[in-house]
């Protein structure tokens, strides 16, 4: 392991902290039946053939005490169940933790129950999900083809990531034996012993997640849950009266909770710049230890960190092959490419985007308001607009009200024309904000006074006009990113008129 995944594993065993085990015979094989790990009313024909151990135990049987000591050894707190009352409890259980080890045969059920509960944590994907099948079974082929020809809910499939674990979003999957299993060939070096598994897990993780990004956010989302009781003792309950008061004078009701949340986010934001700024996750040494990991040669990779640890040097002249004839003028069209070859392009895009949307998370309705992304198709032509109607004048609708938007278009419209990268159907894309603006009415739904999206069969957000047209709702733009936009736009109709004569304006043209 490269001492670049060193300190990410260092990290990650931070964040990790609980992990729950689901094995019917994770104490012997008791034939506990009491709840949703139940004995199925037939034996199943499918099994494979039990492996004794040098300890006499049979290959399937778990030891608990050994796999709870290694999670331990690496401070991850760690529950093992062969029975649970109640599917409802199960979940809670399930959802709760980061680390999820499942085993593949519950009494005979051919892999039904995993399945089953792989799946229901891959929908979630809001959340990081490292799921581990610990199995005595010896085909992990066959397990691996089932679960990565799965489909999960929303038409989302399995990937194959480069250290074998499977991948669906944010949900990661690695296959393990139990001693005295056989596996195949290939699949040697994944008998694992109990004690043993946590490391394995985490270095699985640490193989197809490592980067300077993950480390920033699993670095801030750690100090979060450090400092919990900060945001106790700042947010406390003694301002409940305040807060009602606050409440009570707002016209729009539910704005209130809005409100608390943007404070606790900036209280969370300042925790999390701190703890980065103290421990630099992604700072010069980081950078180092990462540059390391690419296939550059020697020469190049001391230029590129010489360019990335300089404030000051800005006339750098490169020798090596790969950088030769480069120059820092144009420094944001190659360098990307010099780390991500083929791929840069669209990792510049998705940057971009993140660094101008909000995240929207659930399935509530979405409020159409400055910021919001709206898409209609016509034709097969996808059409993408921007809202730019202030905040304050998108709630308290009583009727048909017209909302302003601007064009999105292909390209880059110049210095000076703001640019928004979207998604589509086809991935990021870069757009042009255009200054012709776009009128549509719409009506408030129920009795909030805003005009929110509606739900499709397949789960797709979506707005309908005064003339029935639907607008799927693409995603909000942060804050200050639609407030620019509106800036600009605002300048642009403040221009002032003023004809000059022909030959003046040729002139001034040719510089």
């Amino acid at each position: 392991m490269s001492e670049f995944h060193e300190r990410f594993r260092h990290i990650a065993t931070e964040f990790l902290r609980t992990a729950v085990v689901l094995d019917d015979r994770a104490y012997g094989g008791s034939g506990a039946t009491g709840g949703v790990l139940q004995r199925p009313p037939t034996r199943r024909s499918y099994r494979s053939e039990r492996v004794e151990l040098t300890d006499g135990r049979p290959s399937h049987d778990l030891n608990s005490a050994e796999l709870v000591q290694g999670f331990a050894r690496h401070g991850i707190l760690c529950g093992v169940l062969d029975s649970v009352s109640g599917a409802e409890a199960l979940d809670k259980l399930v959802d709760r933790a980061d680390i999820v080890v499942l085993d593949w045969q519950i009494f005979g059920d051919e892999g039904a129950f995993a399945l089953e509960r792989i799946h229901r944590l891959a929908v979630d994907q809001h959340r990081l999900r490292i799921v581990a099948v610990y199995t005595g079974e010896a085909d992990l082929d066959t397990i691996r083809e089932r679960i990565g020809g799965s489909e999960v809910a929303g038409g989302r499939r399995w990937e194959d990531s480069a250290s074998g674990m499977l991948r669906c979003g944010s949900c990661y999957i690695a296959l393990y034996c139990k001693e005295g299993a056989n596996p195949q060939p290939g699949f040697r070096d994944r008998v694992v012993h109990e004690g043993e598994l946590a490391e394995s897990v985490v270095n699985d993780f640490v193989a197809v997640a490592a980067g300077l990004v993950p480390a920033v956010a699993l670095t801030a989302l750690t100090s979060v849950r450090d400092n919990a009781y900060r945001l106790l003792n700042r947010f406390g309950s003694f301002l409940d009266p305040a807060f009602l008061c606050h409440r009570a004078c707002l016209p729009a009701r539910d704005d209130a909770e809005t409100f608390i949340v943007s404070k606790v986010a900036g209280e969370v934001e300042e925790i999390m710049t701190d703890s980065v700024a103290a421990r630099r996750p992604a700072g010069l040494e980081a950078i180092s230890t990462w540059l390391e990991t690419r296939e550059l040669s020697g020469d190049a990779r001391k230029e590129l960190q010489r360019l990335l640890t300089s404030d000051s040097d800005r006339t750098a002249q490169f020798s090596s092959p790969e950088l030769r004839g480069k120059g820092l003028r144009k420094l944001h069209r190659w360098f990307t490419g010099i780390l991500a070859g083929d791929a840069a392009s669209d990792v510049d895009l998705a940057f971009a985007w993140i660094a101008s949307h909000r995240v929207v998370v659930g399935q509530e309705p979405k409020r159409l308001q400055l910021g919001t992304i709206v898409r209609r198709r016509q034709r097969g032509v996808e059409e993408f607009y921007v809202c730019i109607r202030p905040r304050c004048d998108s709630v308290r609708l009583t009727g048909l009200t017209p909302f302003l938007f601007l064009a999105l278009t292909e390209g880059n419209g110049g210095k000076g024309v703001a640019t928004l990268v979207v998604k589509s159907s086809d991935g990021f894309v870069r757009k042009t904000v255009k200054s012709t603006p776009f009128v549509q009415e719409f009506a408030p739904l129920g009795d909030n006074g805003v005009v929110v999206t509606q739900v499709g069969e397949s789960k797709n957000h979506y707005y309908v006009d005064c003339d029935g047209t639907e607008f799927d709702w693409m995603g909000e733009l942060r804050q200050e990113f639609a407030q620019r936009i509106v800036q600009r736009y605002g300048s642009h109709l403040g221009r002032v008129a003023a004809e000059d004569t022909e030959w003046l304006r040729r002139i001034a043209g040719d510089g």
